[in-house]
């Protein structure tokens, strides 16, 4: 359960648009947003960058549920992140996007998954390929948890993980909206193997193509041989 009741974010009603009043904003340590859903239309706001970085240090990170208020009115309303944008050099945020949230209404969100435990298939030689590091849940604001926990220890080389295998982890209520197929983890061959491979490979096919015209020209002298 990540909902807070203490974590309040204040923010402020945000009329001028365009690139120019979104600068400005940026400069004054005020982050663009806007807040959709709920049964209600969009509404443009500004909110403390700092604030927002408070938030996700919470253990939930960007799917705490908390209370939005809007500053100078008495309309608060509970509310998490659906997206943030952050400017790759700087990594200050350039937008984001919140979502109200209504009671027994199902929510989709991105779920981070953690590798636990020592693999036995490192042990041997293999490497972990960590390919979906993050999940996206339906899930009921109620039954929101922080990460979810892929367990590699018994995977050798070769093995890997899929969704299906973090099913037992979800509220019952709750669902993937991935491919139940789709691989979160794989031990791997190292690289430097497969790559002497393939090297073995090519020289023993060079090798093919140059013995090719020996034996060609073998037969044409034995022929002439046989003329005379």
């Amino acid at each position: 359960m990540t909902e807070n009741k203490d974590i309040v974010i204040q923010v402020e009603p945000r009329e001028a648009q365009g690139s120019g009043a979104s600068g400005k904003l940026r400069r004054e340590g005020m982050v663009p947003a806007v807040v959709y859903g709920g049964g209600k239309p969009p509404v443009t706001i500004s909110v403390d960058e700092l604030s927002v970085r408070e938030l996700l240090k919470q253990e939930a990170g960007e799917n705490t549920i908390f209370l939005l208020k809007l500053k100078g009115t008495d309309e608060e309303r509970q509310a998490m992140i659906r997206e943030l944008q952050k400017n790759p050099i700087s990594g200050r945020f350039v937008h984001i996007d919140f979502i109200r949230i209504t009671r027994g209404q199902k929510l989709h969100v991105k779920i981070p998954v953690e590798l636990i435990g020592d693999c036995v298939g490192v042990r041997h030689g293999g490497r972990v390929d960590f390919v979906s590091r993050e999940l996206e849940v339906e899930i009921l604001p109620r039954e929101m948890f922080s990460q979810l926990e892929c367990d590699v220890s018994n995977l050798e080389i070769g093995e890997h993980v899929t969704v299906a295998d973090l099913a037992d982890q979800l509220p019952e209520s709750a669902a993937f909206l991935e491919d139940e197929n789709r691989v979160v983890v794989v031990v791997e061959v190292p690289r430097i193997e497969v790559e002497e491979e393939e090297e073995v490979e090519d020289e023993e096919l060079v090798i093919g193509e140059a013995e090719e015209p020996e034996v060609i020209g073998k037969g044409k002298t034995e022929e002439a041989e046989e003329d005379e």
